[in-house]
């Protein structure tokens, strides 16, 4: 696929066939991460894959799966568009079956600086950024291989139990759960709101 129609046919997706990922595609993907650009280039990423249904189930083990007290929030969320609350209506009741049904979840790890949690500048966030960076390399590999992916960020003690459960080395962050699979059919896409890149652009000033 070609770079352009990778990027405009990346949808995050919630419903996932049980189609298989195999070894050959999924390393393909984590491969395509590992080329993005790194802080220091200590390109110091690590995954963890986890396919056993049994293992997933701990693993998500503290994912809330309280979208009904949510869901009344998004109600009375006067500055939502629609667009956002199609989203969140689709997304909250599904935060757990998106990462278990493909039976391919990956945990992306990052060694954190100290001062993550309270950066002194902009700069200090570099670690955090760069993981980001290869979390998008590998959601456009996805696509590209003819997947889709759905991605959490983790809330409260989530990610403290995941980086126990996993015996992750001090120091190690996880910025994300990334589920990769096969598309059902009867996915809901939400539809975005169009952007113009040009009413975007501010010539030498805002």
């Amino acid at each position: 696929m070609e770079l352009y129609e990778a990027i405009e046919k990346r949808r995050t997706v919630r419903d996932f066939t049980i189609k298989q990922v195999s070894d050959e595609v999924l390393t393909r993907i984590l491969d395509a991460g590992l080329k993005a650009p790194s802080h220091d280039h200590a390109r110091d990423w690590h995954f963890v894959v986890v396919r056993r249904p049994e293992r997933i189930t701990e693993i998500l083990r503290h994912v809330s799966g309280g979208a009904d007290v949510q869901m009344d929030i998004i109600n009375h969320w006067d500055s939502a568009t629609e667009c956002q609350k199609s989203m969140y209506y689709d997304a909250l009741p599904k935060q757990v079956k998106m990462l278990s049904q493909s039976q391919c979840l990956v945990l992306p790890l990052f060694c954190a600086g100290a001062e993550l949690a309270a950066p002194r500048d902009i700069s200090s966030l570099n670690s955090f950024a760069s993981i980001w960076c290869l979390i998008q390399n590998m959601l456009l590999a996805a696509t590209a291989e003819g997947l889709a992916c759905s991605l959490r960020i983790p809330i409260r003690d989530e990610e403290r139990y995941v980086l126990d459960c996993i015996h992750a080395p001090e120091g190690y962050r996880m910025p994300c759960y990334l589920a990769v699979g096969y598309a059902s059919p009867s996915a809901k896409v939400i539809q975005q709101p169009p952007v113009s890149v040009a009413d975007r652009i501010h010539p030498e000033n805002w």
